[in-house]
């Protein structure tokens, strides 16, 4: 990096432009009296009070007797003197003139110093950063003017960084244990039946079955890679599109697959008009349902639906499974709720999760509306349908 000397530095530059207003006023200044000054020397004369009489009364009341002179040499007198008074104030106008230029590029380093003391924070903190470590705030202290505005802009973008790696670090971390798993399924029972020379047509036909599976898994994990991809390039266009149809169509989709553990879906909905990417939502709500589905034990019930919560609109799910993991159990997530967690980040919102009372888990994903407070409810909103 490229070190930026002395002179080419902002705050040489700002007292350097604070002097030359400071010089350029203050010299304009004294011109004019300096000017004023002359034309009123000038304009004053004694020859009528000295050629017209001899008697002179002064301040103190003595009278003196002036010899009589002639006009122009009255003239000349005061010329000669008017001259020595000008000059001696162009002299002291001069003096004051650089002395005036020495202390305006003093006090303009002095107030330019201060005043970008708060750059200067700002920028040691941005060279300390790193990408693996966004955890360093500025925190700057003082009235609400532009530079601490700024600062607080800087510690916002840091915040939605910091948020933005870590979600990515763990995106890449799930989708490298997903994709990873069905993988491993498929070369080791290649590898067992291809090793093994007795095997027979049914042991293929098993083998066959599981890497069918599995592949199957991997197109679906494949599909929600793609769709991250497209909404997180932009190329994923959003309209105006109503929760509640989504919801009641991919519960009529979803029957079909809770039949299999004889699974109740119900559907909770309330007109829900957002602006989002159809597809992602789409996407984001078969994956919270393919979770209940995996979690919720054989002839529960499966809640879904939409509405509008303290300005935030919803899009949730609600299980009768055994609830979610603690702390250190849950700190992979998988591959299907990072999907979900980034389509709703990428909408403006957020994913949450709640416990149930006793069991159960409901996970939501929380877009914001133009009434939306800074952030989304912190109870589940199946609480209040």
């Amino acid at each position: 990096m490229r070190r930026t000397t002395s002179w080419q530095s902002i705050r040489f530059r700002l007292s350097v432009q604070y002097s030359a207003v400071v010089f350029g006023l203050g010299g304009a200044v004294l011109g004019v009296v300096y000017l004023a000054l002359r034309q009123w020397l000038r304009s004053q004369t004694m020859t009528t009070v000295i050629v017209t009489g001899q008697r002179v009364v002064l301040n103190d009341g003595r009278i003196v007797i002036m010899p009589r002179l002639e006009e122009i040499e009255v003239r000349a007198i005061e010329y000669v003197y008017n001259e020595l008074v000008l000059n001696r104030v162009a002299q002291f106008t001069i003096i004051a003139l650089v002395v005036l230029f020495l202390l305006s590029i003093a006090v303009g380093w002095i107030m330019s110093g201060r005043f970008l003391k708060p750059v200067e924070e700002i920028t040691t903190v941005a060279r300390e950063i790193q990408a693996s470590d966004l955890s360093r705030r500025i925190d700057l202290d003082g009235p609400d003017d532009e530079l601490t505005r700024l600062a607080n802009t800087f510690d916002g973008m840091l915040e939605r960084l910091d948020r933005a790696f870590t979600s990515q670090r763990r995106f890449l971390a799930d989708t490298s244990h997903d994709l990873r798993t069905p993988l491993a399924v498929i070369r080791s029972n290649v590898e067992i039946v291809a090793g093994d020379p007795d095997a027979q047509i049914a042991d293929w036909e098993k083998a066959g079955g599981i890497i069918k599976r599995n592949a199957v898994k991997m197109s679906r994990m494949i599909d929600d890679l793609l769709a991250a991809a497209r909404l997180q390039s932009g190329q994923a266009q959003s309209v105006t599109l109503d929760l509640a149809d989504l919801v009641e169509a991919k519960a009529a989709e979803f029957e079909p697959v809770a039949l299999e553990k004889e699974l109740v879906v119900v559907s909770v909905v309330n007109p829900t008009l957002i602006k989002g990417v159809e597809v992602s939502l789409d996407r984001a709500l078969s994956n919270l349902l393919d979770n209940a589905h995996r979690a919720a034990p054989t002839g529960s019930t499966i809640v879904v639906g939409c509405g509008v919560s303290e300005g935030w609109a919803w899009l949730g799910v609600e299980d009768q499974g055994p609830g979610l993991p603690s702390e250190a159990e849950g700190a992979r997530v998988g591959l299907g709720l990072s999907i979900v967690t980034q389509i709703a980040e990428a909408h403006g919102g957020a994913l949450s999760s709640f416990s149930g009372k006793e069991e159960g888990a409901t996970m939501v994903v929380w877009i914001p509306t133009e009434q939306a407070g800074e952030a989304p409810p912190g109870v589940s909103p199946f609480t209040n349908v």
